[in-house]
This record gives C-alpha cells, sequence and structure tokens, in this order.
C-alpha cells in the first residue's frame, strides 16, 4: 500500500466518480482504475460498488476511508513540521478560490509574494464558493478564499479585502449617459446575468429583495458563467449587468462601459481556514500579505483586459 494508492482512493471516495477524480488529480483514468484495483486485489476486499453511475463506498470503504484520511493528515502534518524548520526557504501552499477572486483579485498579489518568497510554491484551485468551502471542510486545502460567508459557522473566517459589485451597461443601452437611475427601474431593462447559484447573483438578488424590487420581475435575457464573458456581452449589446468592479476596469476606462453609480453593493473577499488544522508558516505569511496589501488592491482599479 503506498500513500499515492491513498489518496487516490481518498479522492475517489468524495467525488464518487472515477473520470472526476482523475481530473482533480491530474493523472489519468487508468491510474486511478489501477490504483483502486490494486487496493483491492491486495486485502481482497471490494472498496467501490459500481453498479450506479457514480460510484458509492461499500461499507468496508467506509471503515477504510477513516484510517486513510487519517494516515494521509499524519503525513502532511509532517511535511509541514519539516517546512517551518525551514524558515520559508521550502514549501507548499494550497489555495481554493471562488472565480472572480482567482482570477481577478489573487494573480498579482500572490506574484509579489513569490517575488518576497522564491522557495515557495503556491497552488491555486478555481471553483465556486460552495466548493471551495467543501474542500476547506476536507482538509485539501490550506485556506479557501470566497465572496461571501460560509454555509458553516464551524469555519475560521478573516475578511481580507472589500469587493463591489456594480451594475454596467454599453453604449446601445437606453440609459447610457444618464446620470441617475433607481433601484425600482432596474426591472425596466434586460439583463446578462451570471448563472443562479452563483454568490454575485444570489447577493444582487438579495439586495433587489431589500430595496422593494422582485427578482422575478427582471428580464434575463442571457445567462453566463464567467465575468470576461458577461463584460463582453454588455459591450456588445442593450441590456445590463451586474458584475465586480474588478472585472469591468478596462472597458469603463476606454468608455465601452458605464458604471451606475447611484447602483452598488459592497461585499467582502474572506479566508476560509479549518479549526484544529495547523496552519504553517508559510500559509500565515501569506494570509498577512494578503491582509495587508490586498485591501489596497481591491479598491484600486486593475487593468484586466475583458474586451
Amino acid at each position: 500500500m503506498t500513500l499515492e494508492q491513498l489518496r487516490i482512493f481518498v479522492a475517489v471516495a468524495y467525488i464518487e466518480h472515477f473520470t472526476r477524480a482523475a481530473e482533480r488529480l491530474g493523472i489519468s483514468q487508468s491510474a486511478v482504475s489501477a490504483a483502486i484495483a490494486a487496493l483491492e486485489s491486495r486485502y481482497k476486499v471490494l472498496l467501490f460498488d459500481r453498479s450506479r453511475r457514480n460510484v458509492e463506498l461499500t461499507d468496508a470503504g467506509n471503515l477504510f476511508l477513516a484510517e486513510a484520511e487519517g494516515i494521509l493528515g499524519r503525513v502532511n502534518l509532517a511535511q509541514r513540521r519539516i517546512e517551518d524548520l525551514s524558515d520559508l526557504r521550502v514549501g507548499r501552499i494550497v489555495v481554493a478560490a471562488s472565480r472572480t477572486i482567482a482570477s481577478y483579485w489573487l494573480p498579482q498579489l500572490l506574484v509579489t509574494f513569490r517575488d518576497r518568497y522564491p522557495g515557495l510554491t503556491i497552488d491555486l484551485l478555481q471553483d465556486n464558493s460552495s466548493e471551495v468551502e467543501r474542500r476547506v471542510l476536507r482538509g485539501e486545502v490550506d485556506i479557501g478564499i470566497i465572496e461571501r460567508d460560509p454555509n458553516d459557522r464551524t469555519l475560521r473566517v478573516e475578511t481580507l479585502a472589500r469587493d463591489t459589485l456594480v451594475v454596467v451597461i454599453g453604449p446601445r443601452h437606453a440609459w447610457f449617459k444618464r446620470p441617475f437611475v433607481d433601484w425600482r427601474e432596474l426591472a425596466d431593462t434586460s439583463w446578462i446575468l451570471r448563472e443562479p447559484g452563483s454568490d454575485t447573483r444570489a447577493l444582487f438578488e438579495d439586495t433587489l429583495t431589500d430595496r422593494g424590487v422582485s427578482p422575478e420581475r427582471l428580464d434575463v435575457t442571457l445567462t453566463l458563467r464567467s465575468g470576461e464573458a458577461i463584460c463582453s456581452a454588455v459591450v456588445a449589446s442593450a441590456s445590463a449587468a451586474v458584475m465586480s468592479s474588478l472585472v469591468c476596469t478596462l472597458a469603463r476606462s476606454a468608455g465601452l462601459l458605464q458604471q451606475l453609480d447611484s447602483i452598488s453593493i459592497e461585499r467582502n473577499f474572506s479566508a476560509l481556514h479549518l479549526p484544529g488544522r495547523p496552519m504553517t508558516r508559510a500559509t500565515r505569511t501569506l494570509l498577512d500579505h494578503l491582509r495587508s496589501t490586498g485591501s489596497a488592491s481591491s479598491s484600486q482599479d486593475l487593468i484586466i483586459n475583458c474586451v
């Protein structure tokens, strides 16, 4: 039994799919299948029920999962202990972040951090906030960074920076160059929005409700899954959109988009950490860096090409 086999087993146990587990681990599906088959053959025990579309743990697999997690946790702790003794000369930090944060806010901050500590390796995983939260809870990452408070209240939460959601329109929109738009008028235009369930859309709809505007009244003509796509679509359309101010900086500077100054929503970029999971010196140093430089970065316009 090898540590790699244990890592593959745990990944399949959580994801319940051989191919998706392989993608998550960055290896081939055949390597995942071979590792599980080797364990089952060596110990003459069935770990997964393969009769359904998604594989599920058997009773034996559930018992083995707890032991496998314990072993991997102790190995991880030993590695972190020795990395802490290296005085930041070597080490690895795994960060999971939601899409806007991973695409627009974090990259330049991670570059300046690596300039200071070239011996440290940072792996940045991008996913929706719910999956980031799950990764933190499973101990897969050192920290997660999302755009809302976590659903699991046991997680430690620290605000790193403030972000602003803005409503933008393009030159084809009837409101372009208008000095003021009231919240109640937002139901009178068509919209290009993120998919249902995204943090940006959920916060926008909650705020509309608070302002007395029913989200059901919105005419959503197009749903897209990325800020870049929405930014480009709004430039070419007569619809409005809501997005982080970080996403549309270049288009606004070029006059391709107009921000409705009377409509804005504040939110936090929050770091999540699993209580009881030892935080390495490298992780603490990264958080200090994000805390000290992240607020300035979030309040300034970043040059992002989204057109």
